[in-house]
């Protein structure tokens, strides 16, 4: 059985959780200054937005924390179901914040609109959309140089909050621009209008998190890991005369479970336990990726019921 690797870059991840940590923190709290004093209601569930996935970004700092320590007697495959809960958690809250403000949007159009003060309140959107934009695409690079599920939820909610800013922005210069036409009237619907547009498009992000959360969660096979492990025994199997093979894949977080059983048919050549141990080593070499934690359990056995 090979054990799970340790993450190398675990520091360099939580550092960045930080980060985003502080970043969040001070953009919720300008987003709450900046909607009550400029009386702009998109703003305060911009800044609402921020503080809770502060509270999202908080729990994945302590769950890369615990990435970094081997199991336990309570937990001993480690902490690895941990990371695709949080990214269920986080998918899901960022889902419910977006139906809250598609149907607050939808609210304010029955109203009449709502007037702000747009110069103040495009300023507020010109600044959160730019840290929010520079945060996403570091968070994502990070993700991708990390292999972390957790800066990449980071980046999605980044790249969220990004977009419904510049959605902001959008609004708050068109209105700007209508007060000064003969439609002065339709500058309340603008703000409304484009943020309900925006939900509407970006509702997929924290959907698939959710969805691709709940799948690790209940330990659905990844359809990719299934392919590429039948492969590589499929070979081993035609390459040292077994009698077929079983195999159970799983993906939880960045790590993945594989199980596989080979049938030794009868009168084996194969009799030291070291010829086995190199079919082993030869099977995880093929299937090890870089930076990708992996647990390997490859058996040998002459009974079927045991596969």
């Amino acid at each position: 059985m090979t054990e799970i690797a340790q993450p190398q870059d675990a520091g360099a991840e939580q550092t960045l959780l930080r980060l985003s940590i502080a970043v969040t923190l001070g953009l919720g709290a300008l987003g709450l200054v900046a909607g009550l004093a400029i009386g702009s209601r998109s703003i305060l569930f911009d800044g609402f937005y921020s503080i809770v996935d502060v509270a999202m970004t908080s729990l994945a700092l302590i769950v890369s924390k615990l990435l970094t320590r081997d199991g336990s007697r309570r937990f001993q495959f480690g902490y690895w179901h941990f990371e695709p809960i949080v990214a269920a958690l986080n998918g899901t809250i960022l889902t419910l914040s977006s139906i809250y403000a598609f149907f607050d949007a939808v609210s304010l159009l029955m109203q009449g609109g709502h007037r702000v003060e747009f110069g103040p309140a495009a300023l507020y959107a010109i600044i959160s959309c730019a840290v929010c934009l520079v945060m996403a695409v570091r968070m994502r690079r990070a993700g991708e140089a990390l292999n972390s599920d957790l800066l990449r939820v980071d980046a999605r909610g980044f790249l969220i909050g990004g977009a419904v800013s510049l959605a902001l922005l959008v609004s708050f210069l068109g209105a700007m621009a209508l007060e000064r036409t003969t439609h002065a009237s339709l500058s309340p619907y603008v703000d409304p209008v484009v943020l309900a547009t925006v939900i509407l498009v970006l509702a997929p992000l924290p959907i698939m998190t959710v969805i691709r959360g709940v799948k690790e969660i209940f330990l659905v096979a990844p359809k990719d890991l299934d392919e590429e492990v039948r492969r590589v025994l499929e070979a081993a199997n035609a390459r040292h005369g077994f009698a077929g093979f079983t195999s159970y894949v799983a993906k939880t977080g960045r790590a993945r479970f594989i199980d596989a059983y080979f049938i030794v048919p009868p009168g084996f050549a194969a009799t030291r336990i070291e010829v086995f141990d190199q079919i082993r080593d030869k099977i995880a070499a093929e299937l090890e990726e870089a930076e990708t934690p992996l647990w390997l359990n490859i058996s040998f056995t002459a009974d079927r019921k045991w596969a």
